[in-house]
């Protein structure tokens, strides 16, 4: 039994992860391809950060100097903490000295609720950390007399220690348009970065400037499983895949099998309508009886099954469209050795060829454009998985 990689996906029209610069006026993002909804752009800074829409803002937070344990001694035991949310006052009621760890302080605050603030310890540390606001907004201020004992504004301590306040670390963006350009619209920082991060930039694409797809919204590239596993298909799926990949091939591009594909693309735009359809038709033709012929040369080597191998060409309809005659429809249908009927409907255009979704839903084109509602409804119906050997 002989397999391919699975080709012909429908494009998500996705960039991930696009390493971007930052303009001169280190605010705009350079992105390759403009951004087509504001609600898929992801922002990563350095590989671990990630910026949203509003900026990335952080609470302050306010680390006592020195590690514990601290001596608490008796009337001078008052802690007051002051935040953007209010103000609360903690007497531990010591007699004498006592010793407490960063644990034990934990608990005694834990138990009065603290409000104001979260509370951590770190390496034997005491850290504060606003509660209810970031940015600038936020400030944390620790005072009251056992306030020098555990480590907040000790002799020889700058100022600063008794206090923190909240920062931005990146600014809020947005989208913005160029102003030549109506459709290319990139990220922009509301302010200038201060530093020079490793931007990373994932977001979707107009489907008429997707790279991936170059507008056919068909992404032909190998795919794999959550292992890492290639992605294939056989029997009637390749049966599928492999014609239309030898009717959509121009014949002599190939320059190892120069007889492979066909000559349709050279023949659209031919004034003579009925002509055209007529050698069309013998090209689909030629070219599927030389598939029959190559496939029974394989048979000699390797297995072939049923399922897989072209038997017999049922139909070859080709007709201009009715309002545009640069474009024909064909419909194609084959039928396998184990006897079942596949179907190939493919729309050739001008300037280029555009496979389309055929009546068993199988996609590896675009929409049409001029396609009557009745035809687009024939075309894109069916019950056969959206693409060879993939899912409904």
């Amino acid at each position: 039994m002989s397999r391919d990689f699975q080709l012909a996906w429908p494009c998500p029209h996705l960039t991930v992860e696009e390493v971007v610069s930052l303009a001169s006026d280190r605010m705009s993002l350079n992105t390759r391809q403009p951004v087509a909804s504001e609600g898929t752009v992801r922002i990563v800074a350095d590989d671990n950060v990630s910026i949203p829409r509003g900026g990335l803002l952080v609470p302050a937070v306010l680390s006592s100097s020195t590690p514990g344990p601290y001596d608490l001694v008796e009337n001078e035991d008052v802690l007051i903490l002051e935040t953007s949310a209010g103000t609360e006052t903690f007497t531990f009621g010591v007699r004498g000295v006592v010793r407490y760890t960063p644990a034990d302080i934990k608990r005694f605050l834990l138990r009065r609720e603290l409000s104001v603030a979260a509370f951590s310890t770190t390496d034997d540390v005491l850290t504060f950390t606003e509660g209810t606001k970031v940015g600038p907004d936020s400030f944390i201020r620790v005072r009251g007399s056992a306030a020098p004992a555990l480590g907040f504004g000790s002799p020889g301590i700058s100022e600063r220690q008794w206090g923190a306040r909240g920062r931005q670390v990146y600014p809020a963006w947005s989208l913005h348009q160029r102003p030549d350009d109506i459709v290319n619209r990139f990220p922009k920082f509301v302010s200038p970065l201060r530093s020079n991060p490793i931007l990373k930039v994932s977001y979707t694409v107009p489907v008429q400037r997707c790279l991936r797809c170059r507008a056919s919204f068909v992404e032909n590239d190998y795919r794999f499983t959550a292992s890492g596993r290639s992605i294939f298909i056989t029997d009637e799926d390749l049966l599928y895949q492999a014609s239309l990949k030898l009717l959509l091939t121009d014949r002599g591009s190939n320059p190892y099998h120069p007889w492979y594909g066909t000559n349709i693309r050279s023949r659209v735009g031919q004034k003579a309508i009925g002509a055209v359809a007529s050698l069309i038709s013998e090209d689909v033709r030629r070219a599927l009886a030389r598939m029959q012929e190559l496939q029974k040369e394989q048979a000699q080597f390797q297995q072939v099954t049923f399922r897989e191998r072209l038997y017999n060409v049922l139909q070859v309809h080709v007709r201009p469209h009715v309002e545009d005659p640069t474009t024909f429809l064909i419909d194609v249908v084959v039928q396998n050795a184990s006897g079942e009927p596949i179907d190939l409907s493919i729309v050739y255009t001008v300037p280029e060829v555009v496979a389309l979704m055929g009546t068993n839903g199988l996609m590896l084109g675009t929409e049409p454009t001029g396609l009557t509602h009745e035809e687009s409804r024939r075309l894109f119906a069916g019950d056969r998985p959206l693409l060879p050997g993939g899912s409904s």
